[in-house]
């Protein structure tokens, strides 16, 4: 059998092995290995990270002294969680004993995000926290839990309450912030953008749009001084 072509006549064998062979190549394609999704356990550790607070701190994680004055300030990270640090040196000292400087940076930060955490009540059950709640930092974030018990369900799930949390701060701060049509990055919120609310270091930060909102949580030690500084003078501009 031969079977006609525009151009050619083949015979019935050469027009199998054409088809065979168009055959064989669409089958080829649809077999094309594509590429592996993530393993699941770098998505956790990818959310894990996204969801931490940056070092906010002036203060070098390993030392003290104040960042920025032996030239840039190094970035070391333990357990996801990121720090900064004054010098190479600092960050040498601080990856051989690590734990005694993540003791001391949580003591600071404890201290220093108390007065604006939002609740009086448990992230966990809404039991009231009490005069002595048990306080822990979870990715430079301040939490407070009513027992060790709640503090272990926070750890073991600490995205969802980093989300939790943020809701509270900003329930708690919006109705007092000091800069409501002000961005920290750009200036003047404009009438076309479409603020974003965002929090660190139970903070609330307001900016204008998501790439502001980008810079603020990279860099949050260049901004949040700007913010607490309107925070009280508006503070302070309220009558008695």
């Amino acid at each position: 059998m031969r079977i006609a072509l525009p151009g050619r006549t083949l015979s019935w064998f050469c027009a199998a092995a054409v088809l065979g062979a168009c055959s064989h190549e669409r089958i080829s394609e649809s077999a094309i290995p594509r590429p592996e999704p993530p393993p699941a356990d770098r998505i956790a550790t990818d959310e894990i990270a996204t969801s931490m607070d940056t070092y906010y701190l002036s203060a070098c994680a390993q030392c003290g002294g104040l960042l920025g004055t032996r030239g840039d300030a190094p970035e070391v990270v333990h357990n996801v969680r990121r720090y900064r640090v004054c010098s190479s040196a600092c960050a040498a000292a601080f990856n051989l004993a690590p734990e005694a400087c993540v003791e001391r940076v949580n003591a600071i930060m404890i201290a220093d995000q108390r007065p604006y955490y939002p609740l009086a009540v448990s992230l966990v059950s809404g039991r009231p926290l009490g005069p002595h709640p048990v306080e822990f930092v979870w990715g430079n974030r301040l939490f407070r839990a009513s027992d060790p018990a709640e503090r272990d369900l926070i750890l073991s799930d600490p995205v969802r309450y980093v989300r939790q949390l943020n809701r509270a701060v900003l329930a708690a701060q919006s109705s007092s912030y000091g800069m409501p049509d002000k961005c920290p990055v750009q200036g003047d919120i404009l009438p076309s953008d479409v603020p974003i609310d965002i929090v660190v270091a139970n903070r609330m930060v307001r900016v204008c749009c998501g790439r502001c909102a980008r810079v603020v949580r990279a860099r949050p030690y260049q901004y949040l001084g700007m913010v607490e500084y309107a925070n009280k003078h508006r503070s302070d501009a309220q009558p008695p």
